[in-house]
């Protein structure tokens, strides 16, 4: 949280029906925190099961450029490994539990 920046951006979640991110399944919810240039997006399942979801972004409601934009999960011991991912391929969110990405214009 810290190292992005939270502190320095604006949070859009699920609940406000504003969402600018959301993964198309109802059992896989979205909170975005957005800052200029950037973005930290949080994947929580309530599924039993690993699901795998495409992520629909409102580019334009994040400020960012597709064509410019990078989505990787940061590595975080104990949560979650280091990984990158196209904005349009599908992502694995494991079950119960949840996945933290950042997606940063270059």
């Amino acid at each position: 949280w810290d190292d992005f920046g939270i502190q320095q951006s604006r949070i859009q979640g699920w609940w406000s029906g504003a969402d600018p991110v959301t993964t198309g399944d109802a059992g896989v919810l979205a909170t975005t925190w957005i800052k200029a240039g950037s973005a930290m997006v949080s994947l929580g399942s309530w599924r039993d099961d690993d699901v795998s979801v495409r992520l629909a972004i409102d580019w334009k409601a994040l400020g960012l450029d597709p064509a410019r934009t990078t989505v990787r999960a940061p590595a975080i011991d104990g949560f979650q490994e280091a990984a990158r991912f196209k904005s349009d391929a599908p992502i694995s969110v494991p079950g119960k539990k949840g996945l933290l990405l950042i997606l940063e214009q270059r």
